[in-house]
Parts: C-alpha cells; sequence; structure tokens
C-alpha cells in the first residue's frame, strides 16, 4: 500500500490513466496535473495548478514516457496549457523524493541535480522499452498507411538500427510481407538481421570532433 505517499503525475497520455487506477487502489495521495480535460474520476486525486503543489510534502513525480524538453515543457493530451516545471519548485521537494520519467532531458537531469532528487529514466529498463516498442511499431504502421499511396506488402522499408525498438518495428514490417532492409553499425546484427530474413547494410560511424 501507498498510504500516505504524495505522488504528483504531470501531464502524459492514455498510458497515465492506467497508473492513476493502479496509485488509486494503492491508496496514494495524487495530485493530477495538466488533466483538466479528463473527466474520470480517482479515488484519493485531485485536479491541480502546479503553483497549488504542495511540494515539500511531494514523494514522487512522475513525468510522460517523453518526460520533460530542454525547454521544460511537458506534454499532455488533457491540457491546453503549457506545462512548465520550474527548478525553483522541483528545489522544493524533499531529498527523498523521486522523479521517474521516460527519457531524461540535460535540463531536467540538471534541475534533479540542483534539487538532489533521485531521478529514474523508465525506458532506461529492457523490459520497458521492449513493451513500449509494440505501440510504436503500429504507430510506425499507421503513419506509413497514412503518408503512401502503395500497399505495406511488397513494399521497400529500411529500418535504421536493430535496438529494442528497431528489432520491433523491423520484425513487424517483415510479418506484413514487406522487403525489409536493416542498417546497423555492429557485425553482430549484421548477422541477426540476415538470420532474421532482412538486408543489412553497414551504418558509418561518425567521429566525434
Amino acid at each position: 500500500m501507498l498510504t500516505g505517499i504524495h505522488v504528483v503525475m504531470i501531464g502524459g497520455d492514455a498510458r497515465q490513466l492506467e497508473i492513476i487506477r493502479k496509485l488509486s487502489s494503492l491508496d496514494a495521495r495524487i495530485s493530477l496535473v495538466g488533466f483538466e480535460q479528463l473527466n474520470d474520476g480517482f479515488i484519493g486525486a485531485s485536479k491541480q495548478e502546479l503553483s497549488e503543489i504542495e511540494w515539500p510534502s511531494v514523494d514522487a513525480i512522475l513525468l510522460p514516457v517523453g518526460g520533460m524538453s530542454n525547454d521544460g515543457i511537458i506534454n499532455s493530451v488533457f491540457s491546453n496549457q503549457k506545462l512548465t516545471l520550474e527548478a525553483t519548485q522541483l528545489s522544493k521537494t524533499s531529498k527523498s523524493c523521486t522523479v521517474y520519467t521516460g527519457i531524461i532531458s540535460d535540463q531536467l537531469e540538471k534541475m534533479a541535480k540542483q534539487s538532489k532528487c533521485q531521478i529514474i529514466a523508465i525506458m532506461d529498463r529492457d523490459d520497458v522499452a521492449i513493451y513500449n516498442s509494440i505501440p510504436t511499431a503500429e504507430g510506425a504502421v499507421m503513419l506509413a498507411i497514412q503518408h503512401t499511396d502503395i500497399t505495406i506488402h511488397n513494399a521497400n522499408v529500411s529500418v535504421l538500427g536493430l535496438g529494442r525498438i528497431g528489432m520491433t518495428i523491423a520484425k513487424t514490417f517483415k510479418a506484413l510481407g514487406a522487403n525489409v532492409s536493416v542498417g546497423v553499425r555492429e557485425k553482430a546484427n549484421l548477422a541477426r538481421a540476415f538470420e532474421l530474413g532482412m538486408t543489412p547494410f553497414q551504418l558509418k560511424t561518425s567521429k566525434k570532433q
């Protein structure tokens, strides 16, 4: 149970709704920022502005998968407002406060260090990134259908990278009958692409200045 734990969720999309439901079932105190267009009600959850948050009482801050941009902007599909988390607000939290985000921008990392908050990037976990690659691949297929006049079957598709997301995207297009080419840097992935029935090609690694 999370009784007495204050969680601030800032922005996000439909994926955040499942997290809110889980936190509510665990009896957490939830402050929702950037959810004014959300009609659902959750036990223990209240809609607030960033300026209304009692920052010293915050135990955890949850950001969307996209995290916070280097301009400090946090996106939300449930709000028309520009959500901007300020360093002064984060600095008011206790040292035990943890920020959970999908990815870490330079600005967020800088703010977390200044406030001495711990920051955890969810997308650094292999299991989360692999699960998330499934809707990402479906989105790629949707965009390909929307913006082309040909079928995916027998189309020539190039995927750059064969990591956790690239693997799922390449396999999805392959399953739909596309002729998939995969650009990789590591020799092992050249062999992996070939083993998957795809056409591998080498990507050049740029030299750092």
